[in-house]
């Protein structure tokens, strides 16, 4: 039971620390190699644990069970996207389109982002 538990906390760091990339991509890991990204940190200020969360299109992504209700800060890589960020998984409820300026203080409720193009 102890191997385990080290186990799921050793993965639950991981998981923090990577870029959200769908299972079936044959890209690279890198926020370049996607349409739009948002950089999202685990503390406020832009600052703790961070991860990119990346999407080749416009539909709703969950973050993913590491970073949900955990992003309290967040901004996007350059201002040709925006992203949305969603109360619930299926971006449903309430929301905020981040920018390049970001939001410094975000509460503990995102669940879900989609990428918009503002060319």
């Amino acid at each position: 039971m102890r191997a385990t538990r080290t186990f799921l906390a050793t993965a639950a760091v991981l998981a923090m620390a990577t870029v959200n990339a769908p299972a079936s991509s044959a890209q690279p890991l890198s926020p370049s190699s996607y349409n739009g990204c948002v950089h999202a940190y685990a503390q406020t200020g832009f600052s703790g644990p961070d991860t990119w969360l990346c999407s080749t299109d416009q539909e709703c992504h969950y973050v993913g069970d590491g970073w949900n209700d955990h992003i309290r800060s967040a901004r996007t890589q350059d201002g040709a996207v925006n992203v949305e960020l969603w109360d619930n998984y299926d971006c449903s409820g309430g929301s905020i389109t981040v920018d390049p300026t970001g939001y410094n203080s975000i509460g503990a409720w995102v669940s879900a982002y989609r990428v918009i193009i503002v060319h």
